[in-house]
């Protein structure tokens, strides 16, 4: 056991698998002059628990953040914590100037926030200054992505898994498309899909989303997958194929998981949400979509956009999409509205 989980406080570096960069997790005051002792397995558990406070995805995207904002303050001989909030403020001044998108500004904000309050100090981002300067960002640099990912119509998912080679890769392949456009799901919400989570049903299939970006805390939500109209895209036939060739047994076994090389048979490891994003892509182009910004999230979006064209009802639609923010669906809903509300039919242009 490290010294500052016995001596002076409670803390251990979260790290991004990919670049081995840390973010602390919060410090806890010394007990001893409480008398308290605590065992390995006791301070472990209250670390797990830490850990578990946030998404691995959150955790990776902090520790991106908060080493960038690490360089750019070593680069001008300042500390990066505690932070000076004036430089917070030029730093994201900067990076709108840079061309980052708010998102990423926000990002970089939170991260730096996360850590400061994890280590034991105050919040450098609720400076009156650093807040305002946000704000005039915000008027500036806007709130919409930069890039919007083409959101999927049915007509071309339907050229996208009608050519797909009818091999075991082949099913999963379109499994995976139409049961993530007929779910409404997330890249990670497809990816994190186990036998388990899936049941059957006479009218279609029941998804059990067991955690998602607007479920941190695992409570679950259920999906529902109706069957198709056409056998090519029935999403209920295409899951209940793929799982009879995957020859899945177990209910921990992923949905979806990469094919073995040679090709005939299913590995008992879960893909990652960029295998997702991957899949269709590679899928999208072989259908002769390749030109489009097509991105694992085109998948949800083109349910959305497709529902709302069609007159879904926002309160259904938001069922099904799960989402809590009303302002996040209606920029699916709000297009399909001015169409046929406008009344510019009326013109006789």
């Amino acid at each position: 056991m490290s010294d500052d989980m016995t001596g002076t406080g409670l803390s251990r570096s979260l790290r991004d698998d990919r670049d081995a960069e840390a973010v602390e997790l919060p410090s806890f005051p010394s007990s001893g002059a409480r008398g308290l002792t605590l065992d390995e397995v006791e301070l472990e558990q209250v670390v797990a628990a830490l850990e578990a406070s946030r998404s691995p995805a959150t955790r990776r995207a902090y520790a991106t953040a908060w080493r960038l904002w690490s360089e750019w303050s070593t680069e001008r001989s300042a500390n990066p914590m505690p932070a000076d909030p004036l430089l917070i403020a030029a730093y994201v001044a900067g990076l709108a100037e840079a061309g980052r998108a708010m998102a990423s500004i926000d990002r970089a904000l939170s991260a730096i926030s996360a850590v400061h309050l994890d280590s034991g100090y105050s919040d450098p981002t609720r400076h009156p200054g650093v807040v305002r300067v946000r704000a005039g960002l915000r008027r500036t640099v806007g709130v919409a992505p930069k890039r919007l990912s083409h959101p999927l119509t049915t007509e071309e998912i339907r050229r996208v898994v009608e050519a797909i080679p009818d091999d075991l890769r082949g099913a999963r392949d379109r499994a995976l498309i139409l049961t993530g456009f007929a779910g409404a799901l997330r890249r990670s919400e497809v990816a994190a899909l186990t036998l388990g989570d899936v049941s059957f049903r006479s009218k279609g299939a029941v998804l059990a989303v067991r955690s998602s970006k607007t479920d941190q805390e695992g409570e679950g939500q259920l999906v529902g997958l109706a069957r198709g109209r056409r056998p090519s895209t029935d999403p209920v036939a295409a899951l209940h194929r793929w799982v009879a060739l995957a020859q899945m047994r177990h209910g921990s076994d992923p949905l979806f998981g990469p094919i073995a090389w040679s090709g005939e048979r299913s590995r008992r490891t879960p893909l990652s949400g960029r295998d997702v994003s991957r899949i269709l892509q590679a899928r999208a182009a072989a259908a002769g979509l390749g030109d489009l910004p097509i991105s694992g999230h085109s998948l949800r979006a083109g349910h959305a956009t497709e529902a709302a064209a069609r007159g879904v009802p926002a309160d259904r639609l938001a069922r099904t999409t799960r989402h809590k923010s009303a302002a996040a669906l209606a920029r699916y809903v709000r297009p399909a509205e001015a169409l046929s509300d406008t009344s510019s039919a009326d013109l006789g242009l």
